[in-house]
This record gives C-alpha cells, structure tokens and sequence, in this order.
C-alpha cells in the first residue's frame, strides 16, 4: 500500500498529539520502535517510504487505530487487503537455530545460567 503526503501529516499530527498526552519522549518512541530518531524524524518528516508495519506498530504504541486516523485507511473499502508485519524479539543468549513450522518461528537458543 502506498501512503500519501496526508498520511503523513496525519501521522505527525498524531505524533504531536498523543505525545502529550502519554508524556513521551521522541527517544521513548524510537526505542519501542526499535529505530533511529533520525529514521523516525525521516519518516513523519517526508523522506523516508512509509511501511504498513511501521504505521501499524507506530500507531499501536500511541494506543491509535490507524483505521481511524489515516486518511488512506478510512477511505479503504477493501477488506481483504494483505498488509506486511514485522516482528522482532530479544533472546537473553546465543541464538543456535531458527526454523519455521506453518506459521510459527522457533528459536533455539543457549543460556548461561551462572
């Protein structure tokens, strides 16, 4: 899905709003996100491509349905639209082996227990 100049407003708006409210700091938000400030700033700002997961999560975090504050979003009628996610996770050890089962990811790792 493509994002348009509004999409992106909107979303700075949003930024600008629910900051306030939650007592967020830019830095917060990116470490959630799991970004740069500068790839943040890049992405309400203009130049940087928006992602469906990157407006997902974004909107998530601010505790926002993207349904409802997305220009793009409110004026879809399409349902059966397939939007790309992604996930990440912090293991405490080594990672030995990832592999996938139908729709599940497993990871092994090893834990040092001191």
């Amino acid at each position: 899905m493509e994002f348009t100049q509004q999409d992106r407003e909107a979303l700075y708006q949003i930024w600008m709003s629910q900051k306030a409210k939650m007592r967020m700091t830019q830095m917060e938000i990116t470490k959630r996100l799991g970004i740069s400030q500068i790839d943040f700033s890049e992405l309400l700002r203009g130049s940087a491509r928006l992602e469906p997961a990157f407006v997902e999560q974004f909107c998530s975090q601010l505790h926002v349905d993207p349904k409802s504050v997305i220009p793009s979003l409110k004026n879809n009628n399409n349902p059966s639209q397939i939007i790309y996610l992604k996930s990440r996770i912090t293991v405490d050890g080594e990672i030995k082996k990832t592999y996938i089962e139908g729709n599940q990811v497993i990871v092994e790792y090893a834990h040092s227990i001191e």
